[in-house]
């Protein structure tokens, strides 16, 4: 039996009718993924997304594919209205969530590294048309106005710790943005979406990705690897820096910087309808606000 979502689909894609036995693997209100297991016995991700989640078909064709990422092959993609069902490859059955040993923590910081480095070389060469890197590139003033946006929500208007950081954040992002290269961000970068493979880890779900140099895919990975693993923030910094060119003091600040930045754009992304797309996600702004504060309070503005 093909699930709803993909009812209205499966006379343009035939193929969702040959699939034998579909397993759930996530269901939202706006997103649903299944694994489809063919009458051959291969397997395929099936993804239904509505609404604003389901553009995440052009990010791989115009954005990841182009700059030559890690990242799952896109066979079939069809928009109805305001949804779309995409076929992807079967790049896994395990993520780092399901197996969260050290060492793939450890893998996905070098993975982390080498795709930025990737994907900064690749713009610089001029592997993305103007036209996609300025649809998805996010400006210091794009962060900027997340940040007024949040002090102007119904609940977080005014908060304290976000009016401290408007003082201070201009400038630091001014030198971000003149110094450190562009390169990918997945914002997502969980141990849910880290695919464990014999060769390294995949990052998959880049439905969100955009371009800015901020780093808060490593400030993501650190505080995922401190509650699944018992590894420090030291050890995925230090694993970081196998793969990339940069100095301790630098990655830090960057590390800093790129964590407000993640924590911006999610909280605002939370609070302006997050929350009614992935139940109980109310209860993580406080733990967010936590966070900005404690970066805020670092040597990060020195």
């Amino acid at each position: 039996m093909i699930p709803a979502c993909f009812s209205e689909y499966s006379s343009k894609m035939p193929l969702l009718n040959n699939v034998e036995e579909w397993t759930l693997l996530r269901k939202w209100s706006l997103s649903e993924v299944y694994r489809a297991t063919l009458k051959t016995e291969e397997t395929l991700i099936i993804k239904w997304g509505g609404s604003e989640m389901a553009g995440e078909a052009k990010i791989y064709r115009s954005l990841v594919q182009p700059l030559q990422l890690k990242a799952p092959r896109i066979f079939d993609f069809v928009s109805l209205k305001d949804s779309g069902v995409m076929i992807m490859e079967d790049a896994g059955e395990k993520n780092i969530e399901q197996q969260p040993q050290p060492a793939y923590f450890l893998e996905a910081a070098r993975e982390l590294a080498s795709l930025r480095a990737r994907a900064t070389s690749n713009l610089q060469g001029g592997m993305l048309p103007k036209v996609d890197f300025d649809a998805y590139y996010v400006s210091m003033d794009d962060i900027l106005k997340l940040l007024d946006d949040l002090l102007k929500s119904n609940k977080l208007a005014g908060a304290n710790v976000l009016v401290k950081l408007k003082h201070v954040l201009p400038c630091q992002l001014d030198k971000l943005y003149q110094t450190v290269p562009i390169s990918i961000v997945h914002h997502d970068y969980h141990a849910k979406n880290l695919l464990i493979q014999n060769n390294g880890i995949m990052p998959i779900d880049w439905s969100i990705a955009y371009l800015s140099p901020h780093l808060g895919d490593l400030y993501c990975l650190i505080k995922e690897a401190q509650t699944w693993s018992s590894l420090t923030k030291e050890d995925i910094i230090s694993a970081y820096l196998d793969a990339a060119e940069l100095e301790m003091k630098q990655l830090n600040w960057q590390l800093r910087i790129g964590g407000l930045c993640w924590l911006i754009k999610t909280l605002r992304w939370l609070v302006y309808g997050g929350t009614d797309i992935i139940p109980g996600s109310d209860s993580w702004i406080p733990d967010l606000l936590k966070d900005v504060e404690h970066l805020n309070q670092e040597d990060v503005f020195s």
